[in-house]
């Protein structure tokens, strides 16, 4: 059977019937027959609602229509069971506080006559009875926790080829004391920090998939492939394979193990004692043929290639295949070490690899984990040469989908084992032993951490250590996130998180000014503060009313669960900086290029100081739910805005930028080979775009590096907001990476700073004055666009012009579905947020999924700071 690999299907396995569709649910409440009735064919469910399994219990309400949609302006207030905040116990009067029904009848397969069945549940929150024809085969005291799978043998309970039913009695979480906990985190369930705000039901329901495998006397489980490198050669690989084999049958059998990569194959002979489990393993000192020469290797983003290999395992007796599985794989080897200044790196393949990524969350609040929001949401990571994403210990433990998608993109995965030490100590180890079970064959899962901004509890602690030295001992370990005081990274592992003045506003040179927060070490969560989503999202969440002024009841609700009052000291930023905003559309327009400049100078901080710096995973990447301020890079509708062009600009391959602390420009090579004969050129320009300093120098880059090359000198008679050029030309004058910055001759000066509850103030001596960009006159921009399909994607070519006289500052280029349509969404485009002097032009590629359109024809629409729409 093939169960989870990369780019195989439950469904399209002929020994696997996936249980999703025809699920009906209703609340316990209101149901009077137990689960030995509800099971059997003779129940008629009446007045229960339809669903598709998975699915939690307000997911499939909300589709239902018996809810309205929870993420529109202040529908989540006003559905049963809302709570402000952050919440652990479930309320007394919510309608998900008593157990939830799901049942479904189904027919088994003929084909699965004479074969073992094994009933499976990848995914329940938070407790389940279960009952299958009548009969209970498991019941909540064994059946706990949301990050377990479960198997369940039935043979005697299923009927082949006829009518069966399965009812499933699902305790949720959260029937805890009611009480105050001074933790985030108390049981093995998903948790929602202060990212969101807590969903009624508190995610209760099987929220993963259920089906039925059917296998021979022998199942094969639990599959590994472990690849050791020879570096730094890389000339071979030695693998090391192993799986279990569980005799289901109360004889003895005896078997051969088979296995084949590509073209190499190897065997070995079984014999089982009745219901015996064994691991059996592959070595490569026994078995020569895996030691493979000039191995395809996987290496991260920008590195290298993803290169993949498929393991096809199968179990034999008496000629007769029992059971099989494939299992994808890279041939690769990573790592992390501690520098001499105490701070963890990353090493893949024997080279150091500069980490600029960022903190991933669960990508939708109900748990309604699509295939295209994974694919979007790993996508952009890679397009915008990210190499990191960080799974948030309060997130679900991630899916086979997502990890499979790291893998293709070359995102490597940091795994946060929990959010904080859970009292059920016991439960929480059985949970993270099956996951690591079941993800570590995944080439981009690199390192482990423990708890979020805590230590675990000793006891934790040492199980944790204990597993990965079991289960998967070629990965490393820290108990914690991070420090917030950097002098204690020794204990936290060589890491530290963000502070609130980082998670409110961070100016442009924030990662210049000094080791304490700023581009030093590895930082698991610091950032720039609250992103500003653009405009078009914000009206997708609430009514056009409630967007203006600051902050409606929705509009502080869509963003974190402090409350729009949680970004002050970004808002007063945004004032000092760049005026007072006239309406949302102002807003947003100047939160884009405040995200953009901020951003920016954060990763090209980490990029100048490799590897003083060793990385960043940015406070965050996603969000869960529509929010307009949060910390997000790409929204919940999947569109990105200044930050995410300003990271993919950051973080190009070669890259020329400017350094905020000393004026000085730098060449950032990404590249592990060597790049010479370039030229970097930088010209000043004042705000009426004269020219007041200018220099070239020839420059080579050696691997991996980063270069000063000169310093930009400013002239006294400098207007206050004035913009710098930068170019970076290879030998043929190909200008291989671009720059364009507005500063300021006013400095950012810290001043005082002061924290109360949740409020963050800060008093700066100076700001950078770039309010003059208000002044800016439009510019007259022209575009013009051609389309051509390659394979499922379109791809677009537009070619924009700036024949006036003027800026065009921060260009913004959209695709939609004809004239006046939806802006497609995701779309990938190859820059964005983007500027031009007078007489300039440039030629930007978009991709997007060809069904998108849905038979219209795509039309690019064009806006900027001082760009009118069109």
């Amino acid at each position: 059977m093939v169960l989870t690999a990369v780019g195989v299907s439950l469904a399209k396995s002929p020994d696997v019937m996936l249980l999703r569709k025809d699920w009906a649910i209703k609340s316990a409440a209101e149901v009077k027959e137990k689960g030995d009735i509800l099971s059997t064919l003779q129940f008629k469910p009446g007045g229960w609602v339809s669903a598709q399994v998975p699915t939690t219990v307000l997911a499939a309400l909300v589709d239902a229509k018996v809810y309205p949609d929870p993420y529109y302006g202040l529908n989540l207030k006003s559905t049963p069971g809302y709570k402000q905040g952050r919440w652990l116990v479930m309320p007394k009067d919510s309608p998900f506080r008593s157990p939830w029904w799901y049942r479904t009848d189904f027919v088994v397969p003929a084909a699965f006559k004479g074969k073992n069945l094994t009933l499976h549940f990848d995914g329940i929150n938070y407790q389940a009875n279960i009952w299958v024809n009548g009969r209970k085969i498991a019941d909540s005291q064994t059946v706990i926790g949301m990050f377990r799978r479960w198997e369940f043998g039935v043979n005697g309970s299923l009927k082949v080829g006829e009518k069966n039913s399965i009812a499933v009695e699902v305790i949720p979480p959260g029937l805890i004391p009611d009480k105050v906990y001074t933790t985030k985190q108390i049981e093995a369930t998903t948790g929602w920090d202060d990212h969101n705000p807590q969903p009624p039901d508190l995610n209760l329901g099987l929220w993963q998939n259920v089906y039925i495998t059917a296998t021979g006397p022998v199942a094969l489980k639990n599959p590994y492939v472990v690849t050791k490198v020879d570096i730094p050669s890389l000339e071979a690989a030695h693998l090391t394979i192993t799986a279990e084999l569980r005799n289901l049958e109360k004889r003895a059998i005896a078997g051969e193990l088979q296995g084949a990569i590509e073209k190499i194959t190897f065997s070995q002979k079984v014999k089982l004692a009745a219901g015996e489990t064994k691991l059996v393993r592959f070595a490569p000192d026994q078995f020569k043929q895996l030691n493979i020469t000039k191995p395809r290797l996987w290496w991260p983003n920008l590195v290298g290639a993803q290169e993949l290999y498929d393991l096809k395992l199968s179990f034999t007796s008496n000629g007769v295949v029992s059971d099989s599985t494939d299992v994808r794989f890279g041939i690769r080897e990573a790592t992390t070490y501690i520098n001499d200044e105490g701070w963890r790196g990353y090493m893949v393949n024997g080279k150091k690899i500069l980490i600029r990524g960022g903190a991933w969350m669960t990508s939708d609040m109900l748990l309604q984990l699509t295939p295209k929001r994974y694919e979007a949401l790993v996508r952009y990571a890679k397009e915008a040469n990210l190499n990191m994403l960080r799974s948030e210990g309060f997130s679900i433990r991630e899916t086979e989908e997502f990890y499979s998608l790291c893998d293709k993109y070359g995102i490597m995965v940091t795994q946060q084992i929990f959010g904080r030490s859970i009292p059920d100590e016991a439960l929480a180890v059985k949970c993270i032993e099956d996951m690591f079970l079941r993800i570590r064959n995944h080439p981009s899962l690199v390192h482990f951490l423990g708890h979020d901004e805590t230590y675990p509890t000793p006891t934790l602690d040492k199980a944790y250590k204990d597993l990965i030295s079991k289960l998967t001992p070629e990965r490393t370990y820290q108990p914690h996130s991070g420090t917030f005081d950097v002098k204690e990274r020794s204990q936290t592992g060589g890491t530290r998180t963000g502070t609130r003045e980082l998670w409110t506003y961070a100016t442009p040179g924030q990662y210049y000014k000094g080791k304490e927060d700023g581009a030093w070490g590895f930082a698991q969560s610091g950032g720039i503060g609250g992103v500003i989503t653009p405009v078009e999202s914000m009206r997708r969440m609430m009514p056009e009313k409630d967007m203006w002024p600051l902050w409606s009841e929705a509009a502080s609700l869509h963003t974190v669960i402090q409350g729009g009052v949680y970004f002050d000291a970004l808002l007063k930023a945004l004032d000092a900086r760049y005026g007072k905003a006239t309406g949302i559309e102002d807003f947003c327009r100047k939160g884009q290029i405040m995200n953009y400049e901020s951003a920016r100078g954060m990763f090209e901080a980490y990029g100048r100081n490799k590897y003083s710096a060793t990385g960043i995973t940015t406070w965050k990447y996603d969000a869960a739910w529509p929010a307009w301020m949060t910390w997000q890079y790409v929204d919940w509708y999947l569109r990105v805005g200044g930050a995410y062009y300003a990271a993919k600009k950051a973080c190009e391959p070669i890259h020329v930028q400017y350094s905020y602390d000393d004026d000085s420009i730098w060449v950032v090579n990404a590249l592990y080979r060597n790049l010479k004969d370039l030229k970097v050129s930088a010209r000043v320009l004042d705000f009426e775009l004269k020219e007041k300093f200018s220099k070239t120098a020839a420059v080579s880059a050696a691997p991996d590096s980063s270069q000063r090359v000169f310093t930009v000198e400013k002239p006294a008679d400098l207007t206050t907001t004035f913009f710098l050029q930068l170019k970076l030309q290879d030998a043929t004058g190909k200008v291989v990476s671009d720059n364009f910055y507005w500063l300021s001759a006013v400095p950012d000066t810290p001043g005082t700073k002061s924290q109360k509850g949740e409020l963050y103030t800060n008093t700066p001596k100076s700001v950078a004055d770039l309010s003059a960009l208000g002044k800016l006159p439009q510019a007259g921009v022209t575009q013009g666009s051609r389309f051509e399909k390659k394979g499922s994607e379109t791809i677009g070519y537009v070619m924009v012009e700036n024949p006036s006289g003027r800026l065009a500052l921060a260009i913004h280029l959209a695709v939609s579905k004809g004239k006046g349509g939806e802006e497609i969404l995701p779309s990938y485009w190859e820059d964005n947020y983007f500027s031009l002097l007078p007489s300039e032009k440039r030629e930007v590629t978009v991709w997007f999924a060809t069904e998108e359109l849905g038979g219209a024809t795509p039309v690019i629409t064009l806006d900027g700071w001082n760009i009118t729409k069109r």
